[in-house]
C-alpha cells in the first residue's frame, strides 16, 4: 500500500466520525440525484420522440432492473469484504478477493447478457406491452442487456474506490455522464448530418457509450489504489474458495435488490384496483419519496466503508459511532423530510402532473406514507450496517418480509377486509416499514459488536 493509501486508510479508522461521515456520504448522495437526472432526461426525450417511446422505456424498466440489483449486490458486496480486508491490513487478501468479484462480475454480465437476449422479446409480452410499444421496448433494451458486464464491472471497481474512502471518483464520473448523455441523446434520436435517427434506440447507444467512459474512468481511479497495483493474472483466475466469500456477500444483496422491485409491483398492482389516475399518483409520489430518499442512500455508502473498515481494524467503538451518527443523521433528515413533504406536498404534486385527480389522490397518500420516512431511514442504513459486518442474509430476510410477504397481506387487509380503498395502500407504508425498522434495529443489537465486550476479550 504506497504513503498516501495508507494515510488514507489511517484516515478512516482516526479521524472523526462525523468528518468521514459527511465526506463520504455526500458525494455518494450526490452521484444518486445525478443518476436520477440522467434517467429523467431519457424519459423526456423519450416522450418528444413518442408516446409509444415513452412506454417503451417505461416498460423496459423492470428488466434493465435485474442489471441495477446486480450492480448494487456486487458493489456493496465486494466494498465490504474489501473494506474489512484492508482494515486489518491483509492488502494481499483484499486483492485477492477484488480479482474474484471483477472476474464473477463479468461472469454474470456475461449470463446477463446471454440471457436477456433471448428473454427480452418474452418479458416484454409478459409485462403487457403490444405493438408497436413491443417492439421498441425489444430495440431498446436488448443493447443495454448486452452490455452486462459494463454495468457490472464499473460496480466492483467503485467497491475498491469505496473501501478506501472514496465517493467522489463515482460523483465525478455520473455527473459527467449526465452531462455528455443530455447533449448525445438527441443527436442519436434524431440523427445528425450522416447519423441516422435512431428513436429509442439512440437513448440506449447513448446510455452506452457513456457507461463505458465511466467504466474507463472508475478503472483509472481504481489503477491508482494499491489493489490494482498489485494485481496479477492469478488473482483474477478462479479461486472457488475466495470466490464463494464473495459471493455470500453479493447474491443476499441482489435479492434484496430484486425484493424491493417485487414490493413495487405489488403496490402498483394494488393501485391498479383503484384506476389509471391512482397508478399515476403512486408513481408521483414515488419519485418526490425517492428524491427525500437520496441523502440516506449517500449515508448507507459511507456506513458500509466504516463499519467494515474499522471492524477490520479492530476498533469496534469507531463502527459502533459509525452507526450511531449515520442513524442519527438519516433519521433527523428523514423527519425533516416527512415534514416538508406533508406541508408542501401539493405544490410538489403539481411539479409532476396536472391532472387534479392524480394530485387529489397523490395528496392523500403522501400525507399518510410520510410517517413512514424515518423508518426508511432505519431499514436503509440498518442494511448497510449489517453488509459492513459481512451478514447480508439477516437484511435479505427483512427485505423479503418487507417486500414480499407483508405487502399483499397488510394491502389486502387495509385495502379490501377494511374497505379504505387507497388510502389503505398509503396507510400500509408506514406500518409495513416501521416493522421492518424494529426488525433491523433488533438486529443490528444483536450483531454489531459492544465496544466494551471487545475491550474486556481482549484483555
Amino acid at each position: 500500500m504506497s504513503g498516501p493509501e495508507r494515510a488514507g486508510a489511517d484516515e478512516l479508522t482516526r479521524a472523526p466520525i462525523p468528518t468521514l461521515v459527511r465526506r463520504l456520504a455526500v458525494p455518494s448522495a450526490t452521484a444518486m440525484a445525478l443518476q436520477t437526472v440522467f434517467n429523467v432526461t431519457n424519459s423526456y426525450w423519450a416522450a418528444s420522440w413518442s408516446t409509444e417511446a415513452l412506454a417503451a422505456v417505461a416498460t423496459a424498466f423492470p428488466i434493465f432492473f435485474v442489471i441495477i440489483a446486480a450492480s448494487f449486490g456486487f458493489g456493496q458486496g465486494t466494498a465490504a469484504l474489501l473494506a474489512h480486508a484492508l482494515g486489518a491490513g491483509e492488502t494481499r487478501e483484499a486483492r485477492r478477493l477484488w480479482g474474484q468479484a471483477l472476474l464473477l462480475a463479468t461472469l454474470a454480465g456475461l449470463i446477463v447478457a446471454l440471457a436477456g437476449s433471448a428473454g427480452a422479446p418474452i418479458l416484454a409480452g409478459l409485462l403487457g406491452a403490444r405493438e408497436p410499444v413491443r417492439a421498441q421496448v425489444v430495440a431498446y433494451i436488448l443493447p443495454l442487456l448486452g452490455a452486462g458486464p459494463l454495468f457490472l464491472v464499473a460496480a466492483v471497481l467503485n467497491a475498491a474506490l469505496t473501501a478506501t474512502g472514496d465517493t467522489r471518483s463515482l460523483r465525478d464520473a455520473v455527473a459527467s455522464a449526465t452531462l455528455v448523455n443530455a447533449g448525445l441523446v438527441p443527436v442519436l434520436m434524431y440523427g445528425a448530418g450522416p447519423l441516422p435517427a435512431l428513436g429509442v434506440v439512440g437513448i440506449a447507444a447513448s446510455h452506452l457509450a457513456v457507461q463505458a467512459g465511466q467504466l474507463a474512468w472508475l478503472a483509472w481511479r481504481a489503477g491508482r489504489t494499491g489493489l490494482a497495483r498489485g494485481l496479477s493474472l492469478r488473482d483474477v483466475l478462479p479461486c472457488p474458495a475466495l470466490a464463494s466469500r464473495v459471493l455470500r456477500q453479493v447474491l443476499p444483496n441482489t435479492m434484496t435488490m430484486m425484493a424491493t422491485g417485487v414490493g413495487l409491483a405489488v403496490v402498483t398492482a394494488f393501485a391498479a384496483r383503484h384506476g389509471p389516475a391512482a397508478v399515476a399518483a403512486y408513481g408521483v409520489a414515488l419519485r418526490i419519496e425517492q428524491l427525500v430518499l437520496l441523502p440516506t442512500l449517500g449515508l448507507n455508502a459511507a456506513t458500509v466503508a466504516l463499519v467494515g473498515r474499522n471492524l477490520g481494524a479492530g476498533r469496534p467503538d469507531r463502527a459502533v459511532e459509525s452507526v450511531r451518527v449515520a442513524l442519527a443523521a438519516g433519521v433527523g433528515l428523514m423527519s425533516a423530510g416527512a415534514l416538508l413533504v406533508y406541508l408542501g406536498r401539493s405544490p410538489l404534486l403539481a411539479i409532476f402532473t396536472e391532472d387534479p385527480l392524480v394530485r387529489e389522490l397523490g395528496v392523500v397518500y403522501l400525507g399518510l406514507a410520510v410517517l413512514a420516512f424515518p423508518a426508511y431511514a432505519v431499514v436503509i442504513l440498518g442494511a448497510g450496517v449489517l453488509q459492513g459486518l459481512r451478514r447480508p442474509l439477516p437484511a435479505l430476510l427483512v427485505g423479503i418480509g418487507r417486500h414480499i410477504v407483508a405487502p399483499p397481506l397488510v394491502l389486502w387487509s387495509l385495502d379490501v377486509a377494511l374497505g379504505l380503498g387507497f388510502a389503505g395502500l398509503a396507510l400500509a407504508m408506514p406500518l409495513i416499514s416501521w416493522a421492518g425498522a424494529l426488525t433491523t434495529g433488533g438486529l443490528i443489537r444483536c450483531y454489531l459488536p459492544r465496544p466494551e465486550a471487545s475491550a474486556g476479550a481482549s484483555a
